[in-house]
């Protein structure tokens, strides 16, 4: 663990010092804060917080990366030929 020091109003402070009390600490209430900050950090603070097991919870870059390559033609051109059916048909 390592000691950081902030700089900021003594109302500041104070009303922070108030509402961690309640929290545990103010030094929790802050580095439960930062890990907010990055999304991976979030969920663990919401999975921790809500007693979730989230081990498989994967960042959004792995989740496009494990994604399966789609097979057959893209699905830009099966719309593409669902309108030009649907334009013959009404035609």
């Amino acid at each position: 663990m390592k000691k950081v020091t902030l700089s900021m109003s003594g109302d500041v402070v104070e009303r922070a010092k108030s509402k961690a009390r309640r929290l545990g600490s103010l030094s929790a209430v802050v580095e439960d804060f930062l890990w907010t900050l990055d999304g991976e950090g979030l969920v663990d603070v919401l999975c921790r917080d809500l007693g979730l097991e989230c081990d498989a919870f994967l960042p959004p870059g792995e989740v496009a990366a494990r994604r399966p390559k789609a097979l057959g033609r893209p699905a830009s051109e099966l719309v593409a030929e669902l309108r030009r059916g649907r334009l013959d048909d009404i035609s």
